[in-house]
């Protein structure tokens, strides 16, 4: 046979084969039937063993250890959860921190983590500036309400949330401090007649 007589029967002026397709004879593997352990072989020793025979054994495998921190963060606060019962007249209330680490900390507070307090009252927390606190010292932290002419909720449960870290421009860490509101000057929304 000569190659000019060799064409594809897809091409016919191509001298090439045609092209063969073939499915993968090998079964799927499933990602439940891989082990989770690692595979290491173990070569048994002694003089008349069987030198050729190697083993298969499973050793689990440890995940590396978490990294722990030389100086971890480590506050505290009174009292442990702000409560609020708000009618008329703006409520301020004072939050005591103390710094319980081995090392100075800076914290500032970055306001409330949920907005649905605000529904029922203006909140604003300060001061809104860096503190420096060292070991073992306290400082404080102010939070006032101002309660709406109308609330729309009876209540709400928010945190106070504080950054703090070793370094002045890093932050390391967030505390939240729990807030619970009762709004006073609640007015369930009137319902239509047919409800």
């Amino acid at each position: 046979m000569i190659a000019d007589e060799v064409t594809s029967p897809v091409l016919p002026n191509s001298p090439h084969l045609p092209i063969v397709i073939t499915l993968n004879p090998r079964k799927k593997i499933e990602a439940a039937q891989i082990p989770v352990k690692e595979l290491k072989i173990k070569k048994e020793e002694g003089k008349h063993h069987g030198h050729h025979k190697i083993q298969l054994v499973r050793y689990p495998v440890t995940p590396p250890p978490k990294p722990v921190p030389k100086f971890p963060l480590n506050i505290s606060w009174h009292p442990n959860t702000l409560c609020f019962k708000l009618e008329d007249e703006p409520v301020l209330i004072r939050v005591w921190i103390w710094n319980r680490s081995k090392r100075s900390i800076y914290f500032n507070c970055c306001g409330l983590w949920d907005d649905l307090a605000r529904l029922g009252a203006s909140w604003r927390c300060f001061p809104r500036t860096r503190i420096w606190l060292p070991p073992g010292l306290r400082s404080k932290l102010f939070v006032e309400a101002t309660p709406h002419d109308v609330s729309t909720i009876p209540g709400a449960v928010t945190y106070m949330q504080i950054a703090a870290g070793h370094l002045r421009d890093n932050v390391t860490g967030y505390f939240s401090i729990p807030i619970v509101a009762k709004f006073l000057k609640y007015n369930k929304p009137l319902l239509s007649e047919g409800e």
